[in-house]
């Protein structure tokens, strides 16, 4: 499947970031990457400080990613996340990036046929995964479980498609325990993190709703308990001092 990203950028009215229903939250996450996508990689880095590269490279370390195996990258975006198994494969495995949103992956498509990768790209829904139980060894989700419309949907069938001892590996941003630290990373969100969006996309609302809601996510013990009612075993590992969280939560 070849994908093109769009030739306009859609021009909307700013919202509201008030959602009553999980479609219409489905639909303003959708038009929000439409609107990104071409700037969504200098946005990560320049907002990570380049620190971003590094979480995701201690993702796929500690959720072991190994050749041979199967890996389904959820939410795969611009395709960083896959492009990086792919990498540690080799050629030997399967490594599928699925995502909603073709602008998003149009820009992950140039990537891997620049970087002469494996990997295959789906457009489809995070909660309605199409496929079958136990397909995968390693499923990823990068940066997203907080723009899912509805949380336990879309973990229950990422988990779903994890073979029994496999691994759900979830990387999202996170919330520092020490509190200086956490008000100084909710101020950063809310300033350097929406400037520097507005200077790359001449756009602010997708990141004030991008600070919004790293603001308004669940804590890492919250998650944790969501993750363990799914009948899983989770691993929390803080990283950068906790402003990034990954979960290693492996199928029983």
């Amino acid at each position: 499947m070849t994908l093109t990203a769009p030739s306009t950028t859609m021009r909307h009215p700013a919202p509201t970031f008030s959602f009553t229903t999980p479609q219409e939250k489905r639909s303003f996450v959708q038009r929000l990457f439409t609107n990104i996508a071409p700037r969504y990689d200098w946005f990560n880095r320049l907002a990570s400080c380049g620190l971003d590269g590094s979480w995701r490279r201690a993702a796929v370390r500690r959720g072991t990613v190994e050749s041979g195996q199967t890996v389904l990258d959820v939410c795969a975006g611009t395709g960083d996340l896959a492009l990086l198994c792919a990498a540690r494969q080799a050629g030997q495995g399967t490594v599928i990036g699925l995502d909603m949103n073709p602008a998003m992956l149009s820009y992950a498509q140039r990537k891997q046929q620049r970087r002469h990768l494996r990997v295959g790209w789906l457009q489809s829904d995070a909660q309605t995964l199409p496929f079958a139980d136990g397909r995968f060894d390693r499923v990823l989700i990068g940066f997203s479980t907080r723009n899912l419309s509805d949380l336990m949907s879309g973990l229950r069938e990422m988990i779903r498609v994890v073979r029994p001892g496999g691994q759900l590996i979830i990387l999202e941003m996170g919330r520092p325990a020490n509190p200086v630290l956490r008000v100084a990373y909710q101020t950063f969100l809310f300033t350097v993190v929406r400037v520097v969006g507005l200077l790359l996309t001449g756009q602010l609302w997708p990141f004030t709703y991008l600070a919004r809601s790293v603001r308004g996510f669940l804590t890492p013990q919250e998650m944790i308990e969501r993750l363990q009612s799914l009948k899983t075993t989770v691993e929390y590992v803080p990283l950068s001092h906790g402003l990034v969280s990954l979960y290693l939560v492996t199928k029983t």
